[in-house]
């Protein structure tokens, strides 16, 4: 078969890589792909006919660390190095915002300055736009997980944090305000969303995850995609999105980059189910291959997945970035290539259409084309859709940003009041046996102890920010007068960096347990002499993360070091204990659970994080934030997810299997009442939509917000399905008293599911609906599907 055949007709329609043309001219009279007015297919095949064979593998690469090769001593751009470096061009940039490739990063200055990073960008593009030979500008790529990763932009709330909101509309907002932040500085193109599901708790990147259910992370992220890229054509303050990662899955003992074990039916109803809605919903402009192997096979180099699942099945248009370095693992961590070549090969004819970070092992492509071993129409393919990319961003036209724009438009009054709300509404209360909230005004002292009670947690994939608020800060604003605050640190998770942090980029090391006795015994002296105690406690940055510049992965999912000391010695002081977690992954604190009066889980919230804890502990802020991911009693329960299948259930010699907290769980300081569901009909055809409604009621005596969650039950299926299925719900506020029906509208596709033959369908029989407050509370009433 010629190479040409083996190219699927929808790939070549959607890039418009059809052979070599002869290049023509506008109407103008100029080449057409600069004519603006012409249709970006048209221009993408015009600049391909134009192209030598290095141009276009120019633009399947990337520099990052390798920044420096065109930068002087100083961090500036260097026209004359990049001449040398470039001088075919350069598909997009990495992460200017970062000093990666200058001295200044390695004496930790991580990131230039706010109003660096603009200008920098401007001086880049001006050489590729008036120094290269096609005048063809870059794409400028950075990371947006929950914020522009740059020194000054707003610091919102990790992803999981994020997903405790559960309020979509929220979250469009924080990624609205994360692309223009990144925008204004030259990015158009976000590594985020990920979209993965947070269903291995051991494993460190569970921190870049909204969920463990596969409809609440589709929700989030779509979310997530409209407000960053919004519908297309790119706008003006917008930015490219990039799922991630197709497909993570759960790997083999929580290990990154470890293997996924999951079979073709998991990866249909489970990981797939985000990257499909988004795909359909959102026209994600990028997709990034997982490290993993997928099925067998990683992911990088699976066509399968790629082109077969991803493009054919799923009807994605986009471009397949690689994920940092995953091209050249292909030989180093797969062993399924014997040298870079062999990756480079393998990861082209799988559809990866550039290599990022820095493109060393696409740069051997015009050898390989010259020796027949590569095809140069897979090249066309893959250029051709990174150049529809900077068509439509209008870079041809407008390859420069105005630097005034930065610092007018970074962290705003609006941002940080945004920054701030997402953080209430993400805390979710656990346990309060009636001791939240706190009178900021009564006369007291309150003992704030713990590792985490002072530095903002701000999590991994962060910027810099110097306005971030820890939570010592936050309360003792919040205070009045008559209140007395006190801290002790209790322990120390890890050592503190340079500049006294514990950023996920410095070296976890350990602290010796001598000194954290010491620090124990000091914090019982000043939980004696207090009140009450809030205990801030759960991981940092360096102990749960991408295990990239160390292990970031955990063998246990109990208190890290001797917190769990430092709990039974607050517990033993018979004091009054708050505790509030603060962490990226889900912690079993069983002895917190049963013991603490009240029990707060906050994840990192991000740079107004203290102020917002300090809303909800003074009851200036009512908790109503739900649990995006159930929280296991021990790893030894794992796996721990809430739609399991009916075969899974069963006990342990040790007790009845279940979860510490069930997944949707959160309690709030007003109580509400949810009835059971109204449908529309109580039979309804294979084909038919039908409607729930539920009348829900806050019978305390505070305004609140409630989550109305909706569950399915397919009582008996030609496949196994889970004995729960999150399929809507809706995050509302009421009044003491009010009381409100809220209707929800489900298509068929609410029932279907992939029957026995691997086929999309409602089956018919009977389906219990259920309405609740999480998934463990819930009120049913009875559907039948007719045959």
């Amino acid at each position: 078969m010629s190479t040409m055949m083996m190219i699927s007709r929808r790939t070549l329609l959607a890039s418009s890589a059809l052979l070599a043309f002869s290049p023509v001219r506008a109407a103008t009279g100029g080449p057409v792909y600069r004519d603006a007015r012409a249709p970006v297919a048209d221009r993408v095949k015009d600049l391909l006919s134009r192209m030598t064979l290095e141009e276009k593998v120019a633009q399947m690469c990337s520099m990052w660390t390798s920044k420096g090769k065109i930068l002087n001593e100083d961090g500036s751009f260097s026209p004359e190095k990049a001449a040398t470096a470039l001088p075919h061009g350069l598909g997009q940039i990495g992460r200017p915002a970062d000093t990666f490739g200058n001295k200044r990063f390695f004496k930790g200055d991580w990131f230039r300055d706010v109003e660096e990073t603009a200008p920098l960008v401007n001086a880049m593009q001006r050489y590729f736009v008036e120094k290269t030979r096609l005048g063809i500008p870059a794409l400028v790529h950075e990371e947006t997980a929950h914020g522009y990763q740059a020194r000054g932009a707003t610091i919102f709330p990790i992803p999981p944090a994020l997903g405790s909101t559960w309020d979509p509309e929220l979250v469009e907002q924080v990624f609205s305000t994360i692309a223009k932040e990144a925008r204004v500085r030259g990015v158009n193109v976000a590594l985020s969303p990920v979209v993965d599901l947070m269903r291995e708790p051991r494993w460190g990147r569970m921190e870049e995850f909204f969920g463990e259910d596969p409809y609440l992370v589709a929700q989030m992220g779509a979310a997530a995609v409209r407000g960053q890229q919004g519908p297309r054509p790119l706008g003006k303050d917008k930015v490219f999105v990039t799922l991630k990662h197709f497909v993570h899955g759960s790997p083999e003992g929580g290990l990154n980059k470890a293997p996924a074990d999951f079979n073709e039916r998991t990866l249909r109803e489970n990981y797939l189910v985000p990257f499909a809605h988004i795909i359909k919903t959102s026209d994600p402009a990028v997709i990034m291959p997982a490290y993993n192997e997928v099925e067998g096979v990683p992911a990088h180099a699976s066509r399968q997945l790629l082109e077969k699942t991803g493009r054919e099945r799923l009807g994605f248009k986009g471009a397949y970035f690689s994920d940092y370095g995953g091209i050249e693992e292909l030989a180093k961590a797969h062993h399924v290539a014997a040298d870079m070549d062999e990756a480079a090969i393998l990861a082209l004819n799988a559809g990866v259409d550039a290599d990022l970070p820095d493109g060393t092992v696409y740069a051997r492509l015009p050898a390989l084309v010259r020796s027949g071993r590569v095809s140069e129409a897979k090249i066309d393919a893959a250029v051709a859709r990174i150049l529809a990319m900077k068509f439509e961003a209008g870079l041809f036209e407008n390859p420069y940003v105005d630097p005034r724009r930065v610092k007018r438009e970074t962290n705003t009054p609006a941002a940080i009041a945004l920054a701030r709300k997402s953080a209430e509404k993400a805390l979710i209360l656990l346990k309060n046996d009636g001791i939240l909230p706190l009178d900021p005004n009564a006369k007291m002292k309150l003992a704030v102890i713990g590792p985490n009670s002072v530095e903002a947690m701000i999590g991994g994939y962060s910027g810099e920010n110097d306005r971030k608020v820890g939570v010592l800060a936050g309360l003792r604003a919040a205070a009045g007068p008559n209140l007395t605050i006190e801290q002790s640190d209790g322990v120390w998770i890890s050592q503190p960096d340079a500049k006294g942090e514990h950023g996920m980029m410095a070296i976890m090391k350990p602290v010796p347990d001598e000194e954290n006795r010491t620090r124990i015994a000091q914090a019982v002296e000043v939980a004696k002499r207090s009140d009450a105690v809030l205990l801030v406690i759960g991981d940092n940055p360096q102990i749960t993360r991408e295990a990239v510049a160390g292990p970031g992965d955990r063998n246990s999912l109990d208190l890290f070091g001797l917190q769990n000391d430092l709990v039974d010695a607050i517990l033993a002081t018979g004091k009054p204990v708050v505790t509030l977690l603060l962490n990226g992954r889900p912690i079993s604190v069983n002895r917190l659970a049963e013991k603490a009066n009240a029990l707060l889980e906050g994840w990192y919230l991000g740079e107004e994080g203290g102020n917002a804890v300090a809303n909800i502990v003074f009851g200036k802020a009512n908790p109503g934030g739900k649990l995006p991911v159930s929280i296991p009693r021990s790893v030894g329960e794992l796996p721990a997810f809430y739609n399991r299948h009916p075969s899974s259930a069963g006990s342990y010699v040790e007790g009845k299997r279940g979860p510490l907290y069930p997944f949707g769980h959160g309690l709030s300081y007003t109580s509400f009442d949810i009835s059971a569901p109204r449908l529309s009909a109580p039979e309804i055809g294979r084909t038919d939509a039908f409607w729930v409604e539920v009348d829900v009621t806050n019978t305390g005596k505070r305004e609140g917000d409630e989550v109305v969650q909706i569950y399915i039950r397919d009582e008996v299926s030609s496949a196994p399905r889970p004995v729960l299925e999150l399929k809507a719900f809706r995050r509302i506020t009421l009044k003491p008293g009010e009381k409100r029906t809220v209707r929800f509208d489900l298509t068929p596709d609410a029932l279907a599911f992939w029957n026995i033959d691997m086929e999309w369908t409602v089956e018919s029989g009977a389906f219990t609906i259920s309405a609740g407050p999480s998934s463990a509370v819930l009120k049913s009433s009875k559907l039948t599907v007719r045959a």
